[in-house]
């Protein structure tokens, strides 16, 4: 008998199919620490959405622990919870069934499905879960259900998420899943956002090594990985070999904002830096490096952190909020920091810091200052999608960071990681938690800081005809997009690391 599909595997399954058909197989990987604590608060969540769902039909018919078939759902409860569907493809616990009206096979009423979610804000493959836990639902009783029931995050806040009325996409993927079963082979392995969190993503990271899979390159999406894979490139070699500098035309030179996959792959074949263009990153006496730690779910920051350089001597700062509530107390902290400083360029990894900036404009009263930091604010994650190409596979802070030769102290130090300590200290008050977010926060700093240095260093041998800048004694060199013809004849004759030099 084929192994049946569980709601594990389905919701595997919509995050990734690979993890949908290792799952299937029985297979388990190693759990981040980050999805240890969701489960964990996935299940403290339905337990107290159970609560609130019985206190709200008290009196009335509930079901609770049953399996799903049409007797029992011609018995009309309001609410059903903690049930299971069974057939020969499936073994599906579903969260809940409430009752509403509608005729279908079961008289003049029908049920929708019910979904608890640890996160704030539903995510597009929870909607689609919960959308197939109702067309499933929707054929039992002979009735589609037009929507569902979410309930969400800490507060168990309840609303409706409407369904696409007849959606072929929503039952195309359940016969998908269900085909798993008997496949032969696994699909094929496209890395994507969910690996970061995922517990096969040591495995399918070493097996993405071991192919030169393209999906390493994390800038592209499948739909380009799939469009390249018709004219037969599946590896991040074979894309190298496809990129052509363009000739300078007489015209002046437009300013692009394309990313060139090839050019990346052949920096990674090269282990070279490629300096695409002429960057410019505006300098100050007084540089300001910062980075910020926030809760995307809930959306507030609780943690900014900040280096100084000023006259040479560097200076570090951190501002704490225990709850959502002081995130206006450190902005205004920070903001006297800022104050004291009179020139000054402000640099950020990415654009998260400017947005906060504008969402606290209107929580303060000093809007020249905010102003004056907006305008100071340089995004280095922007002039290294313009004009830099690192021999990395994404452009992330924690990559480009470690190609130039900075390391952090925690190894499994990440975006996500930080969103478990946070969770850990919350829960615990320990100051150890505490403590390593703001090391990983000020470590961030600092590595930006690493970054922008270099790339400060390549802006002036670009312009002014100072030393080339390398990223450090033993890391990859830097060259100019259009030295590509001429590095590619030095590697061809016995005076190639002369030439390379």
């Amino acid at each position: 008998m084929e192994p049946r599909i569980t709601k594990d595997v389905l919701e595997g399954y919509l995050n990734c199919k690979l993890k949908g058909y290792l799952k299937l197989k029985g297979e388990r990987g190693t759990r981040s620490d980050y999805e240890t604590l969701m489960t964990a608060l996935r299940d403290d969540l339905r337990a107290r959405a159970y609560e609130k769902l019985l206190a709200r039909h008290a009196g009335a018919a509930v079901l609770r622990g049953v399996k799903i078939e049409t007797s029992t759902l011609k018995k009309g409860a309001s609410i059903i919870l903690d049930a299971i569907i069974e057939d020969e493809a499936l073994s599906l616990h579903l969260d809940g069934l409430m009752r509403v009206e509608g005729p279908s096979r079961l008289g003049g009423y029908h049920y929708i499905p019910i979904l608890v979610v640890e996160g704030e804000k539903l995510g597009r493959d929870q909607k689609r879960l919960l959308e197939t836990l109702g067309l499933i639902v929707g054929d039992l009783q002979a009735k589609q259900p037009v929507y569902g029931i979410v309930i969400r995050g800490r507060g168990l806040k309840m609303g409706k998420v409407q369904f696409k009325p007849g959606s072929r996409l929503t039952r195309r993927g359940l016969e998908e899943a269900e085909r798993l079963a008997a496949a032969d082979s696994p699909p094929t392995l496209i890395l994507n956002d969910h690996c970061q969190v995922c517990e096969f993503r040591q495995r399918c990271h070493l097996q993405a090594v071991n192919e030169d899979n393209l999906s390493l390159l994390r800038s592209m999406g499948p739909k380009e990985i799939k469009s390249y894979a018709r004219k037969g490139i599946f590896t991040i070699t074979q894309l190298a070999h496809t990129f052509r500098p363009r000739r300078k035309g007489k015209r002046a030179e437009r300013r692009s904002h394309h990313r060139y996959h090839a050019l990346n792959a052949l920096a990674i074949r090269d282990k070279f830096i490629y300096v695409f263009g002429t960057p410019q990153i505006p300098t100050s006496p007084v540089n300001v490096f910062l980075d910020m730690e926030g809760k995307p779910d809930e959306g507030f920051v609780y943690l900014i952190g900040m280096v100084v350089m000023r006259d040479g001597v560097e200076e570090r700062r951190s501002f704490w909020a225990n709850t959502e509530e002081e995130e206006s107390q450190i902005f205004e902290q920070f903001l006297d920091e800022m104050e004291k400083l009179n020139a000054f360029v402000l640099f950020s990894y990415g654009g998260y810091e400017k947005a906060f900036f504008k969402r606290m404009k209107n929580k303060t009263d000093r809007h020249d200052l905010v102003d004056q930091v907006l305008r100071s604010h340089v995004n280095i994650l922007s002039s290294i999608y313009l004009h830099f190409y690192f021999p990395c596979h994404s452009n992330s802070l924690k990559d480009v960071g470690r190609c130039l030769g900075f390391s952090w102290s925690e190894i499994e130090a990440s975006g996500i990681q930080s969103v478990a300590w946070r969770m850990r200290w919350e829960s615990t008050k320990d100051q150890e938690w505490k403590q390593k977010l703001m090391t990983y926060n000020l470590e961030d700093c600092l590595a930006l800081k690493k970054v922008t240095d270099f790339i400060c260093a390549v802006c002036s041998w670009t312009q002014a005809g100072a030393e080339k800048p390398v990223s450090r004694n033993d890391g990859p060199q830097v060259a100019l997009v259009h030295e590509i013809d001429r590095l590619s004849r030095c590697r061809m004759n016995d005076f190639g690391e002369s030439c390379r030099n």
